[in-house]
């Protein structure tokens, strides 16, 4: 049975500690140095010379605390409604956890240690609670200083009473990730190739949030020359938000204005913690549109200007190397005049043969040479893509 107020004549059933729980409290209530109850909290880390008594009550022993022995005290008694936390510091006699059948809660003690054993059995690790019938437990508080408390625990029938352990040195469970968002693009590069000046090429990019949690998109701008050739379309109102597996479309668009290579940089800022700044990098060519007619003109000028200046030169000596200088411009000529007569084919054929002499392969040998060789090859590759199209 619990421990009550009220004067007993007949104790020979009744456990030690709550017999002498009943004797403080019937003829010694007086004499507590330490009385915890209505409701109260308090800390304890300082020698008490008697019991302790918490009832209806919130403590925490310690390191420094020292329950002192004198006679029968050196105790101390959680009682119902307790709630006693033991971080350190010596309990002389002993710790009672028992019942006052004042219809409050069960007692809660817990103490904070690891290395635990009963009696100089070692308790298996992790075990979180122990009903301990007058037994000694022992073990290590958090500071590393060793304790030894004996320990009574009520027990009436199938009601026992327990202390909880918990074990300081146990590896606590890897907390759970906090959901992030995750922002992923469709394409690092955009190439929109070759776009005739005074015309547009527009590509799309998804933009997706790949994370478990809202992705924020504060800013989308792009980083580009003074010629500013490079626009986006179809952004939203900045900040721009994505739910958790969310994507959306965002068009870059190149404007060709100027001949030649471009590149810009289309920059998103968000709140992915992994990728704040994402680029994207933005190329294109302006070329000014040149029919096949055109091209083809502008071939045999090409060619006559590398002759003149040397940069082009026929293969041999003398004579022979005028000689394929001259069946190579021959055959240019020939391939204008079936363009001329819309005789596609015929011309891409044409074109063909003069690649074969001056492409560098041994067989057929090539008929002209120099630093020029490059530009006319890929202007002949060119025009021949061209007009296949026709």
């Amino acid at each position: 049975m619990g421990v009550t107020y009220e004067h007993v004549s007949d104790d020979s059933d009744r456990p030690a500690g709550a017999l002498l729980a009943v004797m403080l409290s019937s003829a010694f209530v007086c004499r507590a140095d330490e009385v915890y109850t209505g409701g109260m909290t308090a800390d304890i880390d300082r020698e008490i010379l008697g019991y302790v008594w918490i009832e209806e009550a919130a403590v925490n022993l310690l390191p420094g605390a020292h329950i002192k022995n004198d006679y029968y005290m050196g105790d101390v008694f959680a009682v119902s409604g307790a709630v006693l936390n033991i971080y350190g510091g010596q309990i002389d006699n002993t710790l009672v956890i028992t019942t006052a059948h004042n219809g409050l809660a069960d007692p809660v003690v817990t103490i904070y240690g690891t290395d635990f054993a009963v009696n100089g059995t070692a308790v298996e690790a992790g075990t979180s609670e122990l009903h301990l019938p007058y037994q000694l437990l022992s073990g290590v508080y958090g500071d590393g200083s060793p304790f030894a408390i004996w320990v009574e625990c009520f027990a009436e029938g199938t009601k026992q009473l327990t202390i909880h352990l918990v074990w300081l040195d146990s590896t606590p469970p890897e907390p759970e990730p906090e959901p992030e968002p995750a922002i992923e693009v469709s394409a690092a590069n955009v190439d929109f190739g070759q776009v005739n000046i005074g015309g547009f090429c527009e590509q799309l990019l998804r933009v997706s949030n790949t994370g478990q949690a809202p992705l924020t998109i504060t800013s989308a701008y792009l980083e580009q020359d003074d010629n500013l050739q490079f626009y986006t379309t179809g952004l939203r109102q900045m900040p721009w938000t994505l739910a958790a597996g969310e994507s959306a479309a965002v068009g870059v668009l190149f404007a060709s204005a100027v001949e030649g290579q471009a590149s810009a940089v289309l920059v998103l800022l968000s709140d992915d913690p992994n990728t704040a700044r994402l680029e994207i990098a933005l190329t294109g060519e302006g070329i000014i549109f040149l029919t096949c007619g055109q091209q083809m003109e502008a071939i045999l000028a090409f060619f006559d200007e590398s002759v003149s200046q040397g940069t082009l030169f026929g293969q041999g000596h003398g004579k022979a190397a005028l000689c394929r200088v001259e069946a190579v411009r021959q055959l240019l000529k020939t391939a204008q005049v079936l363009i001329e007569r819309q005789r596609y084919e015929m011309a891409a054929l044409t074109l063909k043969a003069v690649l074969l002499k001056v492409d560098g392969e041994g067989r057929p040998g090539d008929f002209v040479c120099g630093p020029a060789v490059g530009q006319l090859e890929s202007k002949i590759r060119r025009l021949m893509e061209d007009l296949k199209k026709q």
